[in-house]
């Protein structure tokens, strides 16, 4: 199946009136499996538009993120300001399937730029609650006494860890398999080394080198934060 042409076959099918339409996600790259799923980016009129549904052809899930061009920038706005945007890496790295008026290839510079503009940095307060927290964590590994525990203990630690050395070196954080991903491309050798303490500890029940690794990605950034931390209350 040639997922460009197929991804265009539906959305001329599907949206005769769209403006633009990209394909995004893992479909058309080399990182493409018998289990990617075509993740398409629409631009319509109007409603019903912003939505998003999944659809199947011959058994592939199809993902649509339908919007007009008033819901993709709300949606970018905020996700941007989660660190986190699933639409500017689907437009900035797909592949533009319809343009109609200009405007699908001109979302794709736009995300492209915004991507390698990055995320908004931390502020001060926002990085102490990310050390508070990973320090939390870390006094958990350390007093886990009850083998199941700790594996649900270093789950969680192996993704505060990721997230922190992403969002604080100023890149994009993700979920699953992409998080994996940013972290290899920005940090490769903290990365196999954080994957290694994890697997010590799944498979031996041994969190020293996790423990190592995070608490020096911790040091870097300031160090433990437990006694001085205060925050007002928040609903």
């Amino acid at each position: 199946m040639d997922p460009v042409r197929t991804a265009r076959d539906l959305v001329t099918a599907r949206f005769p009136g769209a403006r633009a339409a990209i394909l995004g996600g893992s479909a058309n790259t080399v990182r493409r499996t018998p289990f990617s799923d075509l993740d398409i980016v629409v631009f319509l009129d109007g409603p019903p538009a912003p939505y998003r549904e999944t659809t199947e052809h011959e058994g592939l899930p199809v993902e649509w993120f339908c919007h007009t061009t008033d819901s993709y920038a709300e949606f970018v706005e905020w996700e941007t300001a989660n660190r986190r945007s699933p639409l500017l890496h689907m437009c900035g790295e797909g592949v533009v399937l319809l343009d109609r008026n200009g405007s699908g290839h001109r979302t794709r510079e736009d995300a492209l730029a915004r991507l390698s503009a990055g995320p908004p940095p931390l502020s001060r307060a926002e990085l102490e609650d990310r050390r508070y927290g990973l320090t939390g964590q870390l006094d958990d590994l350390a007093g886990a006494d009850d083998p199941d525990e700790l594996l649900f203990i270093a789950d969680r630690l192996l993704i505060t860890v990721a997230e922190l050395i992403l969002v604080a070196g100023g890149r994009w954080r993700s979920h699953g398999k992409w998080l994996l991903r940013r972290l290899r491309e920005a940090e490769p050798e903290i990365s196999r080394r954080l994957l290694r303490g994890y697997r010590q500890v799944v498979c031996q029940g041994e969190p020293a080198l996790l423990q190592q690794v995070a608490t020096g990605v911790l040091d870097d950034l300031g160090g433990r934060l437990h006694p001085g931390y205060r925050r007002a209350a928040s609903r």
